[in-house]
């Protein structure tokens, strides 16, 4: 959700210069003491009419704003992610989705996050899908054939190995564990399996590949820092995303799924939940049913046996991405988006 609020203000603020950002620069830990600035900082705009529209990031940030807005009768719209949206906490739920029912205007990142939206009760014609913006360096066939010798260097892999990447925090729902239980082990011995990042699902992944008998062949990383991680997007040859569903519990979108592909990677990813905006099968990336390690072996076996065709699926894929996930075109559809609310009309709506 960083990332992605990151992103949304570079697009917004591309297409529309003399927008201003009330944001957090420290660390989470700091949010608390964060929050009431942020409040009295926008109460000042508002309050000068320093402003015309305040558009939040995220459910929780509208609800806490949402008095104000309504006492000032300002245009809003806010950002729905996803997990702002299913979080279980039934306090949390009980203030957010009564904001969210009354907000004007509610854009969510992906149609999976809008039908979460409309099944407590925001009105269907108060919800805009808009696509979310990837920024992402140039990439040629030669950054790329240079990151993956870099990587078989740093982690010790053979120079023939195909590397499968998963990148991002390490929860249930990345189906991480699943993966190495059940698909791994269908892979030729060649392959290894990558997995960058943090998270409660580290041990469980651990514990899966070795009752697998892949532990040899899984290498958790743990965090990485940006070069690296730029290093891992650019020299893996396939970037698996195999979430699994979990109650109460969504991706939102799967951002890097976007990165990947950007970059001339192979995305193959879940065909489930906000997944499926991020990933156009066939044209940025290749969807496969959830928790099916037959059709994902035989995929990945497809794609493993014939190393011309995935380069070249990468490429077409990548350049495709590009054209469908910039940010300038994130940053202009925002803009029109927030140019056609209507004046507030109290924000009423079902309570």
């Amino acid at each position: 959700m960083e990332t992605l609020a990151a992103g949304v203000w570079r697009a917004l603020n591309g297409a529309a210069p003399g927008a201003r950002l009330v944001a957090h620069g420290g660390s989470n830990r700091q949010l608390p003491r964060w929050l009431p600035a942020a409040v009295a900082r926008v109460v000042w705009l508002v309050a000068r009419r320093r402003c015309d529209v305040v558009l939040t990031g995220d459910a929780l940030m509208y609800a806490v704003l949402y008095p104000i807005l309504r006492i000032a009768r300002v245009r809003s719209a806010t950002m729905v992610m996803g997990l702002d949206l299913t979080y279980q906490n039934r306090a949390y739920r009980a203030v957010v989705h009564r904001a969210l029912r009354r907000a004007p205007c509610v854009i969510a990142i992906s149609a999976a996050t809008a039908e979460v939206a409309g099944s407590f009760g925001v009105r269907p014609d108060r919800v805009r899908v808009v696509r979310l913006g990837v920024a992402a360096p140039p990439v040629t066939a030669e950054d790329r054939v240079s990151a993956a010798e870099d990587l078989r260097r740093r982690y010790g892999l053979p120079d023939d190995a195909v590397v499968l990447l998963t990148l991002g925090r390490l929860v249930r729902r990345k189906g991480g564990a699943w993966f190495a239980r059940h698909v791994l082990a269908g892979l030729p011995d060649g392959v290894h399996y990558l997995v960058a990042g943090d998270g409660p699902e580290r041990e469980p992944i651990a514990a899966a590949a070795a009752a697998a008998g892949v532990d040899q062949r899984v290498h958790l990383l743990g965090r990485v820092d940006d070069d690296t991680r730029e290093r891992l997007l650019c020299g893996a040859d396939i970037f698996v995303q195999p979430n699994i569903r979990v109650p109460g519990d969504m991706e939102g979108f799967g951002l890097v799924t976007i990165e990947a592909a950007m970059r001339g990677t192979v995305t193959v990813a879940s065909g489930i939940e906000g997944i499926c905006d991020a990933v156009r099968d066939g044209q940025t990336g290749i969807l496969l049913p959830a928790e099916d390690p037959d059709a994902w072996i035989a995929r990945l076996r497809e794609l493993v046996a014939d190393p011309p065709s995935r380069r070249d699926t990468g490429a077409r894929f990548g350049a495709r991405t590009r054209e469908l996930y910039g940010e300038r075109a994130m940053g202009a559809r925002l803009v029109a988006e927030l140019d056609g609310l209507n004046e507030p009309d109290g924000h009423g709506g079902p309570g």
